[in-house]
């Protein structure tokens, strides 16, 4: 049995076929909205209901998914390139402009706690607040609570994403 540690090239491609979706993630602190393009977000229990979300440490969206803060995940379909392109963008600062918005329920609870933009025109939302947040290597496990959601567009099909290699966007 060997003991030397796999190779990147590797398990890099084996690494990058794991499928996953496409989402925008949210916040709104004292209203200042901000967003990030996520894809690495996958349930993590039903009761209560949770996700968890893994995000790269050096982004500064992390300020503001602290425990007890709100966040949204907005689920991309296909037809919404104008919105994956618009966040695709690094440091874009009108991300949000010319995209089309929507009040979420959780949106105005608990003063400026509150979740993050709703894309109207996204597959559906789901606000969370975050319960935990653990460090693990380059990047930050949000773990987060959900606390509203709603389908806004049953007919499209989530967007999926592949990536060529398991250690690049």
């Amino acid at each position: 049995m060997s003991s030397a540690a796999p190779s990147k090239e590797k398990i890099g491609p084996a690494i990058g076929r794991l499928a996953s979706g496409v989402y925008i993630v949210t916040v709104d602190v004292a209203g200042k909205k901000d967003g990030m393009l996520a894809t690495w977000i996958t349930q993590a229990g039903f009761e209560p209901p949770s996700l968890v979300v893994s995000v790269n440490k050096q982004r500064d969206i992390l300020r503001a998914m602290n425990v007890g803060d709100r966040f949204t995940i907005n689920v991309l379909s296909n037809r919404n390139m104008d919105i994956f392109k618009a966040f695709a963008k690094p440091h874009n600062d009108e991300k949000f402009a010319g995209l089309a918005l929507k009040e979420s329920l959780a949106g105005s609870l608990e003063g400026s706690l509150s979740a993050g933009p709703v894309f109207a025109e996204a597959v559906s939302y789901i606000d969370l607040k975050v319960q935990s947040v653990t460090e693990v290597g380059d990047h930050v496990l949000v773990v987060g609570e959900v606390i509203d959601g709603e389908l806004l567009n049953g007919q499209d099909e989530p967007m999926t994403h592949l990536r060529k290699d398991g250690f690049k966007y």
